[in-house]
């Protein structure tokens, strides 16, 4: 008899931690559930207005936060923003903090050596001519400026490269919106600046200006990653490309431009 009481206490015994097994295991489903998924550090530029920056309230926005916060979704990550200067940024790559840079770069020599990069396939970076949208002139080249107004964003390549030719009639700005508000008053003849940032502010200032001709070749750009990272080049090319033929990119790029620039390299204004 005790022998059979003692197997029937064993047979408790194990139902009884199987179900304290079953039970742990389920709370640590829920628990690994409200975690959510993996968190991965994205590095983006500070003041890179429409691209990356902060508002009011200290939120990161813009057109590069929402394409990461989209590859995040897709890869079933949690972005974890990182907000600093490219010096800052470049350092945070090297060193793993940060998995990739959410901005393009231009995919110069120099950076050439510090990143990897990922083409986009979304946008390109190209120098254009800003013009009141009444100024049918045609400006090709900083020749074409000689004893015009023009202005620049200060402390940039293309002020050096202006000044060279043009001297004291190019005024330099530490805000280009400042430099677009005197333009649309005609206070310039024009303004040099990338077309995806000047088409930008023009919608959403309403400034009765216009992107018009290139005034340089469209610079080659790519997302930078960590050096030898051939898995996260894979994983982001593949991503881009799954929002190319799902919309989203198109859906970001009319949020913040009023068009697709996934379809298009040139600026929206000029080709109207």
């Amino acid at each position: 008899m005790t022998e059979l009481n003692s197997c029937a206490q064993s047979a408790e015994l194990t139902r009884r931690d199987s179900l304290l097994l079953l039970f742990s295991m389920a709370l640590g489903d829920k628990a690994m559930a409200a975690e959510g998924p993996a968190a991965v550090k994205v590095g983006f530029l500070r003041h890179y207005k429409p691209f990356s920056y902060r508002d009011a309230n200290g939120r990161p926005l813009g057109f590069d936060f929402d394409v990461a916060s989209r590859v995040c979704e897709l890869l079933q990550l949690r972005m974890d923003p990182v907000l600093d200067s490219l010096e800052g940024l470049a350092q945070r790559v090297k060193s793993g903090e940060i998995a990739w840079l959410g901005n393009q770069l231009l995919t110069t020599p120099e950076n050439r050596r510090r990143f990897d990069f990922v083409r986009p396939a979304y946008a390109s970076i190209q120098l254009s001519a800003v013009q009141h949208e009444d100024d049918d002139r045609d400006f090709l080249s900083l020749e074409d400026l000689l004893g015009k107004r023009l202005g620049v964003l200060a402390g940039t390549g293309v002020e050096e490269q202006a000044r060279a030719v043009l001297g004291k009639t190019v005024k330099a700005y530490e805000h280009i919106e400042n430099a677009l508000h005197d333009l649309s008053h005609q206070r310039l003849d024009l303004v040099l600046e990338e077309n995806l940032i000047a088409d930008y502010h023009i919608r959403a200032l309403r400034l009765p200006l216009k992107v018009a001709a290139p005034f340089a070749a469209p610079m080659t750009v790519g997302l930078g990653v960590r050096k030898g990272d051939r898995e996260m080049q894979e994983k982001l090319s593949q991503t881009l490309q799954s929002m190319l033929k799902d919309g989203s990119l198109s859906r970001i790029s009319e949020k913040w431009f009023g068009y697709d620039v996934s379809r298009s390299r040139v600026s929206h204004t000029a080709s109207h």
